[in-house]
């Protein structure tokens, strides 16, 4: 191979491409379905498809303050009718209204049958008990019509979506006191390594503080999950290899961090390949080329690295497609941007390379730019960015002005300046 020192190529290593397929093909699809009641349903994942019981909004009613009217013709400039009654939301008009009537009405309020259209009250002179209005009216102006919304019989809701508060107001409007979601997964995790300390506790020489638990905390939140914090092990086989049988048994997915390497004192690869199956330990990733995959018994197992900022990245990657997966939902691709890179990029070949950008508009335009220093270990890099800067393995130099690939961590209406 030429130019090594400009060359990470390993060819043990997992493309990312091949590496997602290897995991989401070892998911099993979620069958375990449970009936909650709607107040408990948000961000749960619904376990079948959501049918409309009834046309949505079910009767023909105004979409604002005024006068719904019994036109008989709409060439004329000047109207005026007879008011004969009025009409509330959930207080209807029912009577006959004949031609040239008119019965005052509330948003929301039902039109009476006879009627063809409502003016908006701005436009109505009141004079006694009629009204007279000064401009040209259309048949069925602001009204709303049975089935505008949701038509009875549409499928509105998919299986294997995410119960967001627009789908708790929908299955409300459709009268569901209760819905069918999936059950929630159980995911665990712990940390490893004789350097990590409690939070809580004084630090020495050559130790750090635990971070890493609090990173996959925070990043578990967001699914509809039961988690379980398993603590900290110390690099010693036989505690790992106990912490592993005890964990995999409890969950269906369990996480570790560090152990995973190639260093003397890195247990977890060795511990797996005794307990279960490993189906891969490297990815051609930066950061997070030391990433281990497989099964003991049922449970899934995801060996991240023990740089802070490699468990981020891997864990979007990876951990994040298994998850939604399992917790029934359907996989797909991160939403990804072209924009303009602000400065030269370097980087070795071998290895597809997920730098840490900040995304901005300027001049209506999408650019990108480093967010500092990159190092796996220099976790601000993440704090001051909003986006990953995706570079090919393939490529070692890119220019500025050159367009990138990059996926925003937020929706974009986020990046203006």
């Amino acid at each position: 191979m030429k130019d090594n020192c400009f060359n990470e190529f390993d060819p043990n290593a997992l493309d990312v491409e091949a590496a997602l397929m290897n995991i989401l093909g070892s998911v099993l699809n979620k069958k375990d379905i449970e009936l909650i009641p709607l107040k408990k349903t948000y961000g749960r994942i619904l376990a079948k498809n959501i049918k409309s019981n009834q046309d949505i909004p079910n009767y023909k009613n105004s979409a604002m303050d005024g006068y719904a009217v019994n036109l008989e013709a709409t060439n004329n400039v000047k109207h005026t009718f007879s008011c004969v009654g009025e009409s509330f939301a959930g207080h209807p008009y029912e009577k006959s209204v004949g031609v040239n009537e008119a019965v005052k009405v509330m948003t929301g309020g039902m039109v009476p049958k006879n009627c063809n259209a409502v003016v908006m009250r701005e436009l109505v002179k009141e004079e006694n008990s009629k009204i007279i209005i000064n401009s040209k009216i259309f048949i069925d102006q602001n009204i709303r019509f049975p089935g505008e919304d949701i038509k009875k019989n549409e499928i509105v809701l998919l299986k294997g979506k995410q119960i967001d508060e627009v789908d708790m107001g929908i299955l409300a409007s459709l009268g569901r006191t209760e819905v069918l979601v999936y059950s929630k997964p159980i995911v665990g995790f712990f940390s490893t390594g004789d350097e990590l300390v409690s939070i809580n506790q004084p630090l020495k020489k050559s130790q750090v503080y635990d971070s890493n638990r609090y990173l996959l905390h925070g990043l578990l939140q967001k699914y509809p999950i039961r988690i379980k914090d398993y603590g900290v092990v110390k690099d010693k086989m036989s505690s790992i290899e106990k912490k592993l049988s005890l964990a995999s048994n409890e969950c269906d997915v369990l996480l570790t961090t560090g152990g995973v390497s190639v260093g003397d004192a890195d247990f977890v690869k060795n511990a797996l390949d005794k307990l279960g199956k490993i189906n891969f330990w490297k990815i051609a990733v930066k950061p997070g080329r030391p990433l281990a995959f497989g099964k003991i018994k049922k449970c899934l197992f995801f060996g991240l690295p023990g740089n802070p900022v490699s468990v981020v990245v891997t864990f979007n990657l990876f951990v994040n497609a298994a998850i939604r997966k399992l917790t029934g939902q359907k996989y797909s691709p991160s939403l990804s941007v072209t924009a303009k890179l602000e400065s030269e990029i370097k980087k070795r070949k071998g290895r597809k390379e997920y730098k840490r950008g900040i995304l901005s508009i300027k001049n209506g335009k999408l650019t990108v730019k480093s967010s500092g220093a990159q190092g796996s270990n220099i976790l601000s890099s993440l704090k001051n960015a909003n986006s990953y800067i995706e570079l090919d393995e393939n490529i070692r130099e890119i220019k500025k002005g050159a367009d990138v690939k990059v996926i925003p961590f937020v929706l974009a209406s986020e990046y203006y300046e």
